[in-house]
């Protein structure tokens, strides 16, 4: 019974963190419109894959990778900034609702789940926020066994890749009613709101 409802906690957790707009959710968005919701889904996950490590980490009490990470912040930052102003330049140039022949679906799926990944791995201040989340729950005692974190971090895993899912099943229910000029647009604003947040990233990361 205590698995069972650490497992729908995780859930709750899971969507959560992942709810707020960012990046991430741009990427899916902006992906699923011009890609498919398999690549938009696939940048989803790999997100959910970083939520579900950060949440490992912190459940499993691991203080030394959790500070290692945390001291890194600024370096991470950076990096992460300049892989969000990379991909805010490929959206801008991205202006027709088709996908290139020249590049096989299934790169275009490992490049999303990888940018996905990648971008919510530089944020190591996350692994705060699970512990924090974890604390007020009252979780951080409950979470000793490995049985116990194994099922919390399920939880935080599915529930993340629920809300990429529902994002990417909105998205796709809306796509019939985007023509190509509205597609161009919508690629546009996504590489602007893209280079913003890989500005802030620089931003704090050299602060």
């Amino acid at each position: 019974m205590q698995l069972a409802w650490l497992l729908l906690e995780g859930i709750g957790i899971g969507i959560a963190v992942a709810a707020p707009v960012g990046p991430v959710g741009l990427l899916c968005i902006q992906r699923t419109l011009q890609d498919g919701a398999t690549v938009g889904l696939a940048t989803g996950i790999g997100a959910a894959t970083a939520d579900g490590l950060f949440g490992l980490v912190a459940a499993f009490g691991l203080a030394s990778i959790a500070d290692y990470l945390v001291a890194h912040s600024t370096s991470l930052k950076i990096v992460g900034g300049v892989v969000l102003l990379v991909l805010a330049w490929r959206a801008w140039q991205r202006t027709r609702p088709r996908i290139e022949p020249d590049v096989p679906v299934h790169v275009r799926v490992l490049g999303g789940y990888s940018t996905g990944l990648a971008i919510t791995l530089s944020n190591p201040m996350t692994i705060m926020g699970f512990v924090g989340i974890f604390a007020a729950l009252g979780l951080e005692d409950l979470a000793a066994g490995t049985g116990n974190v194994t099922a919390l971090v399920i939880g935080v895993l599915a529930g993340s890749a629920m809300w990429w899912l529902g994002l990417c099943g909105g998205t796709i229910l809306l796509k019939p009613r985007i023509g190509p000029q509205s597609l161009s647009w919508t690629n546009r604003l996504a590489a602007v709101l893209l280079a913003v947040f890989g500005v802030v990233a620089l931003v704090s990361g050299a602060m």
